[in-house]
């Protein structure tokens, strides 16, 4: 039997996640959505609220998805989303993150075979990571270096980061970006935030999405194909980001000491 397709969803507001959610549901009658909110504390593991909706979902297996959980969210959502395939076998599941994950490296903990245990390449393919972008809450992001937040990072917390950095990798984690589109036609925050996009993440593919939810119309097919080698890239990235900050961080380090 095929595997499922597996899409991962995050934005910069719960309401620019929803969109490309509502977008690609759209895009993808049938789909069930997994959608999860991690919150994180100051120490141990963060808890866990998800809502899972879709067509022929039993209460079975909605219900305990509806509770809320404290532990690994990596083992969590595993659990939950092989549940979903073993018991429905939709053709294309929906996983919306909330903004408390460094992504890259939660998605390769997500997404690691382990010895003795199931893993999701055992019932699903990885489709295009999906970012939603408001953009004057992008914008306001950017401007934010003053604060910081320790994110979940599939294994323990981060360093602290700012809200501009937060607002950095969760672009760069993405295959596509959807921006979504100012009611006004004065508004150029909309093509301003596209290039910034875009110059973060060269690769990706941008969209516009216009607003309200019912609006807005399908996605290109790539972003409901699978992405070839999707763990081997992720990893790939995963290691050149690390040997570049830390790079950076010797050479801050070295320029502060010697000024």
């Amino acid at each position: 039997m095929p595997k499922g397709l597996l899409s991962t969803v995050v934005g910069n507001t719960p309401a620019a996640r929803g969109l490309v959610v509502d977008t690609l549901v759209r895009s993808s009658p049938g789909a069930v959505v997994l959608a999860a909110s991690i919150h994180c504390r100051d120490t141990g593991y963060p808890v866990v609220q998800r809502f899972v909706t879709g067509p022929g979902l039993p209460q079975s297996v909605s219900q305990p998805m509806s509770r809320v959980a404290t532990g690994d969210p990596v083992v969590i959502l595993r659990q939950d989303l092989l549940a979903i395939r073993r018991t429905v076998r939709p053709s294309h599941v929906v996983l919306a993150l909330s903004d408390e994950l460094d992504l890259l490296p939660f998605l390769v903990e997500l997404w690691r075979p382990r010895s003795g245990a199931s893993a999701l390449g055992d019932c699903y393919v990885p489709a295009p990571v999906a970012a939603g972008l408001d953009p004057a809450a992008f914008l306001a992001e950017l401007g934010w270096v003053h604060r910081a937040a320790r994110l979940w990072d599939g294994t323990d917390h981060t360093s602290p980061l700012t809200p501009a950095e937060i607002a950095a990798r969760r672009v760069e984690a993405a295959h596509g970006v959807l921006v979504t589109a100012s009611p006004s036609p004065t508004d150029r925050r909309t093509d301003g935030v596209a290039a910034l996009a875009r110059h973060l993440n060269p690769s990706a593919t941008l969209v516009h999405v216009a607003q309200p939810p019912q609006m807005t119309g399908e996605l290109p097919q790539q972003f409901l194909r699978p992405v070839p080698d999707a763990l081997e890239k992720w990893r790939a990235r995963l290691v050149f980001d690390r040997v570049f900050r830390s790079h950076l961080d010797s050479e801050i380090g070295s320029r502060v000491g010697t000024s």
